[in-house]
């Protein structure tokens, strides 16, 4: 793997894109709401404007550009087979945290709760605290991906004792 694959770079733009606090209104209005898939869909949406969905958007792709750049610089170091469990582990923590924190951010809209008159602030600092959920997890994932890293490294050729044995040729083995 010379360069980095664009399938880690699209993995990542396409949950940035997708997973947003309109889509995690939607889930949160089905599921603590009781709505139902449409009902939840018109009032997740119902302030919907595309100017406010890439304002956020902007802010939101934060933790994944910098996961992003990790992966890059990390496939052209020695440490090029960390990057799928960087890339599974620091997705994993900045998707936990975004979500976690939008579902939190908006849990009081269908609990009865008091709405923040601030919430909307939340959204532009939960990408911010997702950065270190997201690093964090890729240190952990790549820390548990190292003894495994020097199994699969055993498993390939090493030389020999005498290290300057030709390898057996196609006719001695038949």
């Amino acid at each position: 793997m010379k360069t980095l694959s664009y399938i880690y770079l699209i993995a990542l733009l396409l949950p940035a894109l997708i997973i947003n606090e309109q889509i995690v209104q939607w889930v949160l209005a089905g599921r603590v709401g009781s709505y139902s898939v449409a009902g939840g869909f018109q009032d997740a949406f119902k302030y919907f404007s595309v100017f406010g969905y890439l304002f956020f958007t902007v802010f939101r792709l934060v933790p994944y550009v910098g996961l992003g750049m990790i992966l890059i610089v990390l496939s052209k170091t020695r440490f090029k087979d960390y990057v799928p469990s960087v890339f599974v582990g620091g997705l994993v923590g900045v998707l936990a945290m975004v979500v976690w924190g939008s579902w939190m951010a908006l849990l009081p809209l269908y609990t009865g709760a008091h709405v923040s008159s601030t919430t909307a602030i939340s959204f532009l600092f939960i990408p911010v605290y997702a950065v270190p959920t997201g690093a964090i997890a890729a240190l952990v994932s790549a820390a548990l991906y190292t003894p495994f890293r020097h199994i699969f490294r055993k498993g390939k050729a090493e030389p020999s004792a005498g290290g300057n044995e030709a390898p057996p040729s196609s006719s001695a083995q038949e």
